[in-house]
Formats: structure tokens, sequence, C-alpha cells
């Protein structure tokens, strides 16, 4: 009996745990309830993600009109991100990449754009924490972003 109420207790506590949400091709108006992982071609098109997208090697993101609840991040050297018209409450961290296109985002963090090798484009996102590029290959150029904390690096003029 003991054994059994012990087993029922163990089975009730238990929590299975989610896999990342692996991303390939278009993904248009849905909610995805955990992180995205991309390593291909994808597309967020009116997407919530209650989690962080993060990209890993050769990744190429076009995220737009969408939610991230956590973190836009890069994990190896991924190959192009474009991100338009979204929220995201955490920050944007993009490191060893390629091609980087922001437009018009409101970032609740910071944006952090370090040792990319090619085109930069930041330009109308509003930003609460700080603006900061340092060691990529090509200047970042654009304008018009809104930051609440500071800009700094190669991106002290945008």
């Amino acid at each position: 009996m003991n054994k059994l109420i012990l087993s029922s207790l163990l089975l009730g506590l238990s929590v299975p745990a989610l896999a990342d949400f692996n991303c390939n091709g278009v993904i248009k108006n849905k909610t995805i309830d955990d992180n995205v992982k991309v390593t291909q071609p994808c597309t967020l098109d009116q997407v919530t993600v209650k989690g962080n997208v993060m990209l890993y090697s050769n990744a190429q993101a076009t995220i737009l009109n969408s939610t991230i609840d956590g973190n836009l991040e890069s994990k190896g050297n991924f190959g192009q991100v474009t991100a338009k018209n979204n929220s995201i409450d955490g920050n944007i961290q993009l490191e060893k990449g390629k091609t980087i296109q922001l437009h018009n985002n409101r970032v609740d963090g910071n944006i952090e754009l370090k040792e990319n090798r090619s085109s930069i484009q930041v330009t109308a996102n509003q930003v609460y924490g700080n603006l900061k590029c340092e060691s990529n290959s090509q200047t970042p150029k654009g304008g018009q972003n809104r930051v609440k904390g500071d800009k700094e690096g190669q991106c002290r003029s945008l």
C-alpha cells in the first residue's frame, strides 16, 4: 500500500520537459509555448513565442509582426536575420553571424551586435535598454532608433 501511494505521488509530481520547437519553412499566425530553434531557413510571421528564438550555425531567420516573450539570440555562426515590426520582451544578442536587418522593433532589453561579418542595418527601433555594437567587420548603418539607455561603440551614431 505504501509503495502504491509513493508511486502515485511521484507520478503526479513529474512534469515532462518540453523540447525546443524546430522551425523549418514558414510559420504564420501561431503561438509557440517553447523556445524556437532555427538551424535552416525559417520565417515567423504573426507568431507569439513564449520563450527565446535561438539562431544556430547557418540559420536564416525572418521574423515579422511577431512577439517574442524572451530573447532573440545567436548560438553559432548564423547566416542571416531580418526582424521587422516585432515586440521582444528580452534582448537581441547576435554574435559572429553575417547579415542583420533590424527595423521598427520594440525591444524591452538591450540590442547587442558583436563580431558579425557582413552588413548590419539598425533602423527605427525602440530600445528600452542599451544599443551596443562592437568588433563588427562593417560599421552598422541606420538611424532613427529611440534608445532609453546608451548608444555604444559602432552604434553610437544610430
